[in-house]
């Protein structure tokens, strides 16, 4: 019984000790090697066959210090999910793989051909493994899947045992061993030089000692350019510098930082509001655009951008988001709040297209509300559609009677789209016909004058001044492209009225500006329909008819002689002309024995 007391015993020991050792020796790191991207699908079979040698190696290489999923595991998950078992999968579709796999590393990268096989592949650490790695092998000589799938293996397996190193100076760093961790850190690096992992930990290990914020970011640094895609360092590298106050080195980290995450929506959206804060407006929105391609639905990375946009007065990009939210979503139609917001950014860049699509959307659904009214007269003059302008500004003024600017915006459209058609136009042998057609001309131009007089009822100098301009370009118009002289009269006499001087000081500005082009035109329009009017007074004998003529001389002659400088030839001649009727006064006045001048 003893004996077998002590057999039992030694069995329990020897089983004891069995087990401690397989506890050891079971890998408690996962790693997943995926198939590499190819440029031409012929070499689809290499990349995999390259994968399904290293996978193979590396499986003996580091038996006992990582579990390397084997393929039929692989294509059992894949298989779930309805891929195929050779699937080249995209940066999301590789994380979810791996996450549902529950590794602590995955491998992704590109195979090319130049002079033989190469392979660019990164590791990407998801579960504190220390494998994260960027690197490039190649096959040598035979260039075959074989000789690559070798190559691959045994710099993983360096990377494998380094990795191990990390993870104890990580662990020794976390109970202050501080010099312990920095050995495990050497260590590692004795192993693989080029392991972010080790300089990583070096980096924790000096925030933790509280040394200096330079000393934190040279291990940092170190890290990223091993791995230039490596989220980590690049996140505590952007926070250093922010330590350090400088907001844009920052940035510049954290888009590195991006670069490796692509699909990380809370940072895409925090570098961009960074960006906005330092009015780097143009390269926010580039980053949003970027991260829109990758999920074009987001709601939080379209509004950011709309509101960046508005902020950096970006028209191009915020009409733009006006009309994809206007087509997406029905019910912006009728918010007129989005509605004048949409309108006014298409008017800062005369995106006539838009301005008539939200214009209409408008209209259609707020038909008393004259200001959109006003918007659509605006975009069809913009589109040089004179017709639906005026008619478009006749609806704003008919629902607001009121709204003088809306008068002067009818006149102006009908003052703009009036043109003298000289193709068209009788010869001037046939004088009937032709004072019939240049009637007919100033007659839809008068039309505007109705408008202009509604307009004169403000006391807005502003307005009054702008229905003088309008009423110096019809009469100009009448007068020098259908030489209808005494049609132009009335404008030009009424445009001088409006801009008449305040004061001796009133000789500059927009007024004067107005009164001297006036004064020219008035001057050749009363010079070329004086006759008439002469000759009536001349027939009455009236010394009423006669000082009105006398005035009417007088302030011509005062006109050309300051509108001179618009064309000093043509207003020397028509001086000579009226100097001509000047001169008959005096005799006129004598002959019908006046007194009133």
């Amino acid at each position: 019984m003893r004996i077998l007391r002590l057999v039992a015993g030694c069995v329990v020991v020897v089983a004891g000790a069995g087990r401690a050792q397989l506890a050891v020796q079971q890998p408690t790191q996962k790693l997943l090697l995926l198939p590499l991207a190819v440029k031409t699908a012929a070499d689809s079979g290499v990349s995999i066959a390259t994968i399904d040698a290293a996978r193979a190696r590396l499986e003996q290489l580091a038996k006992y210090k990582v579990l390397v999923i084997p393929k039929t595991k692989l294509c059992d998950a894949l298989k779930a999910s309805d891929f195929a078992c050779d699937v080249l999968l995209d940066d999301a579709q590789a994380l979810l793989l791996a996450r549902f796999l529950n590794v602590n590393a995955y491998s992704t990268g590109t195979l090319e051909r130049s002079s033989g096989l190469s392979a660019h592949l990164r590791v990407r650490d998801i579960g504190s493994s220390g494998y994260a790695s960027l690197f490039t092998v190649s096959s040598g000589n035979p260039a075959t899947p074989a000789a690559l799938g070798e190559a691959i293996a045994q710099k993983l397996n360096a990377i494998v045992r380094a990795g191990e190193q990390a993870r104890d100076c990580n662990d020794l760093r976390q109970k202050s061993q501080f010099q312990r961790a920095l050995e495990a850190a050497r260590k590692a690096l004795a192993s693989e030089p080029n392991l972010p992992a080790a300089h990583l930990c070096v980096a924790t290990v000096y925030e933790a000692q509280r040394m200096p914020l330079d000393s934190q970011l040279a291990a940092y640094q170190r890290a990223a350019a091993l791995d230039s895609l490596n989220a980590t360092a690049w996140e505590n590298i952007a926070r250093l510098y922010q330590q350090k106050g400088d907001t844009l080195k920052a940035i510049g980290a954290f888009i590195h930082e991006l670069q490796g995450e692509p699909q990380n929506t809370q940072l895409r959206l925090g570098i961009a509001e960074l960006l906005r804060q330092q009015k780097q407006y143009q390269q926010a929105v580039r980053l949003l655009d970027d991260g829109l391609v990758h999920s074009a639905s987001d709601p939080k990375l379209a509004d950011l951008k709309q509101r960046i946009c508005l902020e950096g007065e970006l028209w191009r990009c915020v009409v733009d988001g006006f009309v994809k939210t206007l087509t997406s979503d029905s019910a912006k139609q009728s918010d007129s709040t989005f509605l004048k917001a949409a309108i006014g950014a298409a008017q800062q860049i005369s995106d006539t297209t838009n301005l008539l699509l939200f214009a209409r959307a408008a209209t259609r659904h707020f038909p008393r509300s004259p200001g959109f009214w006003e918007a659509l007269g605006t975009t069809f003059d913009l589109k040089g559609q004179r017709d639906s302008s005026v008619w478009a500004y006749k609806q704003a003024f008919a629902a607001d009677p009121n709204r003088l600017k809306t008068a002067l915006l009818i006149a102006k459209a009908i003052v703009d789209g009036t043109v003298y058609d000289t193709a068209h136009a009788p010869p001037k042998s046939d004088t009937v016909a032709l004072r019939a057609y240049r009637n007919a001309f100033a007659d839809k131009l008068d039309t505007a004058r109705a408008y202009v007089t509604k307009a004169l009822a403000s006391p807005d100098t502003s307005l009054r001044t702008s229905a003088a301009l309008i009423l110096l370009n019809g009469g100009s118009k009448i007068a020098q492209q259908a030489q209808g002289y005494d049609r132009a009269y009335p404008w030009l006499n009424q445009t001088l009225q409006l801009v008449a001087p305040a004061s001796p000081a009133d000789t500059v500005g927009p007024r004067q500006q107005i009164r001297v082009t006036a004064s020219f035109w008035y001057g050749i329009a009363s010079v070329a329909s004086l006759s008439g009017p002469y000759t009536e007074m001349v027939k009455s004998k009236s010394c009423d008819q006669a000082k009105a003529i006398n005035d009417r001389i007088a302030r011509t002659k005062e006109a050309l002689v300051l509108g001179a400088r618009v064309h000093p030839p043509t207003a020397n001649t028509m001086l000579q002309n009226v100097g001509k009727f000047e001169a008959i006064m005096p005799q006129v006045k004598k002959q019908f024995k006046c007194k009133n001048f």
